[in-house]
């Protein structure tokens, strides 16, 4: 089923396609439009009421260019203005200004609904529900279509009816992490000659992390490692950083998902608490390092966090750190 509706949150639909904006400006990773319209007018000034937390349902067009109901994500920004333009623009190329909404816990549904049979299954309630300005759809020849909109508000009736869609389709969100936030690799051209290496089908069983607690977790401190105080900058405009967790989620560690247990870290500095290189010391929250040469060896946190837990700082420096 869909979230439960806090205080002053809000909902809005997404209409869209799944090429969306291209890499970095992914479904499910961003909201986006041109700042202005051909009328010299702001394209989508609803987009300005958005707050963070505030939920976002996706309806992708797909096969046989018909819409579906395809997932839901949160708002992790307020609206942002940038020069950039995205990769693939299309209709809104060459806007000038564009503006843009980060998002965060992307959930997809396995099988994507098709609208028409929402229209069909809740055609009289919709139909009550013409005359709200917060909806997606119109009415044509007495048939209900999509609106030629980007981003409508969602009223609370019209929640219900998508609630109701998810718990007859069974849809058990299932959180999908956009890396449209790790930094793109160059290859060089393959050569003609080459032959790719062989590969081995396994399964793999995996630990499902809380991806939303470690980005909210990220977000909350600006993205920047707690010991060199850096993260990097994407070409997108937004940064990167990792979570790591001090007691491993994993194996014999068992450790909890929550805040307590999550040091926000640069990819050099993650890679060298995974192995046992780097510790905080949980008396003196003083960074440690088993090469008493590095920079950071004896040296003073880049910022301290109240919600990081003493206990698993020493579960790391004890079990981990120089044991690996």
């Amino acid at each position: 089923m869909l979230p439960k509706i806090k205080e002053n949150q809000k909902i809005y639909f997404e209409i869209t396609n799944l090429v969306h904006g291209g890499a970095g400006w992914e479904l499910g990773d961003c909201l986006w439009s041109p700042k202005y319209n051909s009328a010299g007018g702001k394209s989508w000034k609803l987009m300005e009421n958005v707050q963070i937390n505030d939920i976002i349902i996706h309806l992708v067009k797909l096969k046989n260019n018909q819409y579906h109901f395809y997932g839901f994500s949160q708002a992790i920004s307020t609206l942002e203005e940038t020069n950039q333009e995205p990769p693939i623009a299309t209709n809104w190329k060459n806007k000038g200004i564009y503006q843009r909404i980060s998002l965060i816990n992307f959930s997809k549904i396995k099988n994507p609904y098709p609208i028409s049979e929402i229209f069909g299954r809740y055609e009289y309630r919709l139909k009550e529900l013409l005359n709200s300005d917060e909806r997606f759809y119109s009415l044509a020849k007495d048939k209900l279509t999509v609106s030629q909109k980007y981003f409508t508000k969602c009223s609370p009736q019209l929640y219900e009816i998508f609630n109701e869609v998810s718990d007859l389709i069974k849809f058990s969100p299932e959180i999908i992490e956009n890396f449209t936030n790790m930094i793109p690799t160059q290859y060089e051209p393959l050569q003609s000659d080459y032959n790719p290496p062989p590969r081995l089908q396994t399964i793999v069983s995996r630990i499902v992390r809380d991806t939303r607690l470690s980005r909210t977790t990220k977000f909350e401190n600006n993205w920047k490692c707690q010991i060199c105080g850096k993260s990097i900058a994407l070409p997108n405009g937004s940064n990167y950083s990792e979570g790591h967790h001090l007691q491993p989620l994993g194996g014999k560690y068992k450790g909890p998902d929550i805040k307590e247990n999550i040091l926000i870290l640069c990819p050099n500095h993650h890679a060298e608490f995974d192995y046992g290189s780097i510790a905080i010391n949980p008396e003196t929250n003083i960074i440690e390092h088993i090469d008493p040469s590095n920079e950071y060896h004896l040296k003073e946190l880049a910022y301290n966090r109240s919600n990081l837990g003493t206990e698993f700082l020493q579960y790391h420096y004890n079990l981990i750190f120089n044991k690996l």
